[in-house]
This record gives structure tokens, sequence and C-alpha cells, in this order.
């Protein structure tokens, strides 16, 4: 495939978008540059050059810091051992992602789980809160407890999503777009008639670990994997969907009577505070809001049996 003169913008962005999106699909799974071009048509060169026109930095610079965060966020917030998510986030030894991690984040895994507050952390949670004017001090925090949670088993899905905010402020791209975007995915659950699907929202980074400004938060439909039927017809009609495997299993679901944005900093001192002080471990990064009504969401933590 060639750069031609017909490709607009919003076309060059939609392929860098599609390798983005594998890249986080497939994070535990060794793949090269070549291979991700040619599945999805398109020559190696103009590949590499569309996504770091893009994206802004080279696809395999993304795929490395894309992975070394997501362990930095596994370190932070779940109980596996650096074995573990070394497999986890696509390192064949433990070695060789101790060595990867101390180059880009100059501390061994290690030293970096006994950090207390991180810089980016503590960026990005401040910038958050002047935009969504919420914050842990509120009275909305009351709600913010384990007692409130409740154990459910979510099946493995799909999620089917637009990245609805990249670039230099996402949280506020993500307040200014969401209700657009929320009510396609509601018209797509009442064309199709999904009753046990979601309309969700997230961030594909380690929100504790990734520079504010490289966050890349979602909104979408994720479908139970099981559903055949319905993941061939979203595919055949949507085919500029972006696509995402969530991982499912034991989750706690945490009812909360205010919108998604208002959740937010809460639901991450939350998690934070709960994580550190050992009352739960995350099985991964994958927690979403899943979004309803616009004065309530319910918030869906992936958490390890044996820690909760």
């Amino acid at each position: 495939m060639k750069k031609t003169s017909t490709q607009t913008k919003e076309q060059l962005e939609a392929l860098a978008l599609q390798g983005l999106c594998y890249a986080d699909d497939n994070v535990g799974e060794p793949f090269s540059i070549k291979e991700v071009s040619e599945r999805l048509g398109m020559s190696y060169s103009y590949f590499y050059h569309t996504f770091a026109e893009v994206i802004g930095e080279p696809f395999w610079h993304y795929v490395k810091r894309h992975r070394l965060e997501l362990a930095a966020g596994l370190l932070r917030h779940s109980g596996y051992n650096i074995n573990e998510i070394s497999e986890m986030c696509g390192y064949a030894t433990t070695s060789a992602l101790s060595k990867a991690f101390k180059q880009h984040f100059r501390e061994s895994p290690i030293q970096f789980r006994k950090i207390q507050v991180l810089p980016n952390e503590k960026r990005t949670l401040d910038i958050a809160v002047t935009i969504t004017h919420s914050g842990s001090d509120t009275p909305l925090s009351s709600f913010f407890h384990v007692e409130r949670c409740e154990k459910v088993t979510v099946p493995d899905t799909i999620l089917y999503y637009s990245l609805i905010s990249r670039g230099q402020n996402p949280v506020a791209e993500m307040v200014a777009k969401m209700t657009h975007f929320v009510g396609l995915f509601h018209k797509m659950q009442t064309l199709y008639d999904i009753p046990n699907s979601r309309i969700i929202t997230g961030t594909l980074d380690s929100v504790p670990v990734t520079d504010y400004e490289k966050l890349s938060m979602y909104a979408g439909i994720a479908i139970p994997a099981n559903d055949l039927k319905m993941i061939i017809q979203i595919e055949g009609r949507y085919p500029y969907l972006l696509k995402k495997r969530i991982q499912g299993g034991s989750y706690l679901r945490l009812p909360l009577p205010m919108d998604w944005a208002t959740a937010g900093i809460p639901m991450y001192d939350f998690i934070s505070r709960n994580c550190k002080e050992g009352i739960f471990k995350m099985s991964g990064n994958h927690f979403f809001i899943s979004l309803s009504l616009s004065n309530y969401c319910e918030i869906f933590i992936p958490t390890l049996r044996k820690h909760y």
C-alpha cells in the first residue's frame, strides 16, 4: 500500500490506531513490525512512517513503552511476582524485563514496587481533578468502600471501541466527547438487541505511570466472547471500530450514584489505597467503568481470588 493524495488525515489516523490497537491487544505475545504491517495490509515502510507521524513516536518505541508501563502498573496494583509479570508483558525472562525496566524507569522492578507516590501519578490526578471537579475529599468518597462492592464473575468479552481522546489533554477531550460516543454505542445496543453487552469506558494505559499527555482513553461496547453471531454482525457492520479482548474472571463491582466523570478520581484513590493496604490485588490493568444512566455508573475491578 502506498500513500496517495486521496488518503485523508482521518484515514491515516485510522491505520495508525489499528497498529496501536494490535500492540495493546497482544501485549504479552511476540510479534514484529513486519507481521503487524502485513496483518493490516500495508508495507513495512508505509506502516512505520504512518504510525510515527500520527502517534508521535515509532511503533516499536510505543510497544516497548506500553509493555513496561503495564508491567509497572502490575507491580503497583497486582499480586503477581516479577516472573509472572514478565510473561504477561511479553518478556521471555525475568532478567530481560528487569534490564529493560531499569533502563526505562531508572529503578529495578523490586525498587519500583516500594515507591509510594509516582511523579506521573500525582500530576495526572491533579490535572484530572481540575477538569472533572472531583476528588477524594468530597462527600462522594463515602460511596467508595469495599463493603459496598459485590463479588461477581465476568465472562471473557470482546470490546469494540473508539479512542475518544489522545494527545495533549486526554481527560478534557474525554469529557467533551463522551456523550456523543455513548449515544452511538447505545444505538448499537438498540439496533442489535444485545442484552448482555455493556457500554464501558477506561484507558488502554497504566494510569500511575503513563505520561498524562500519552494516555489513550476509550469508550466502547463489550460483548461476551461466546456470542459469536453478534460478534460477526458487529465486525461486518462496524469494521472501523478497534477491538480488544478483556479477560473475564473474578471482579469487584461497585455501583455508584454519580456520573463517570465524578467517579473517576475517587475510583482511582479507592483502587490505589486498597491495593497498597492489601485489601485486594488486581489481576490486570483492565478495570473499567460501565455506563448506563447519566447519574449512575458501575466500577468493575479485576481481582485475584487468592487475595480477596
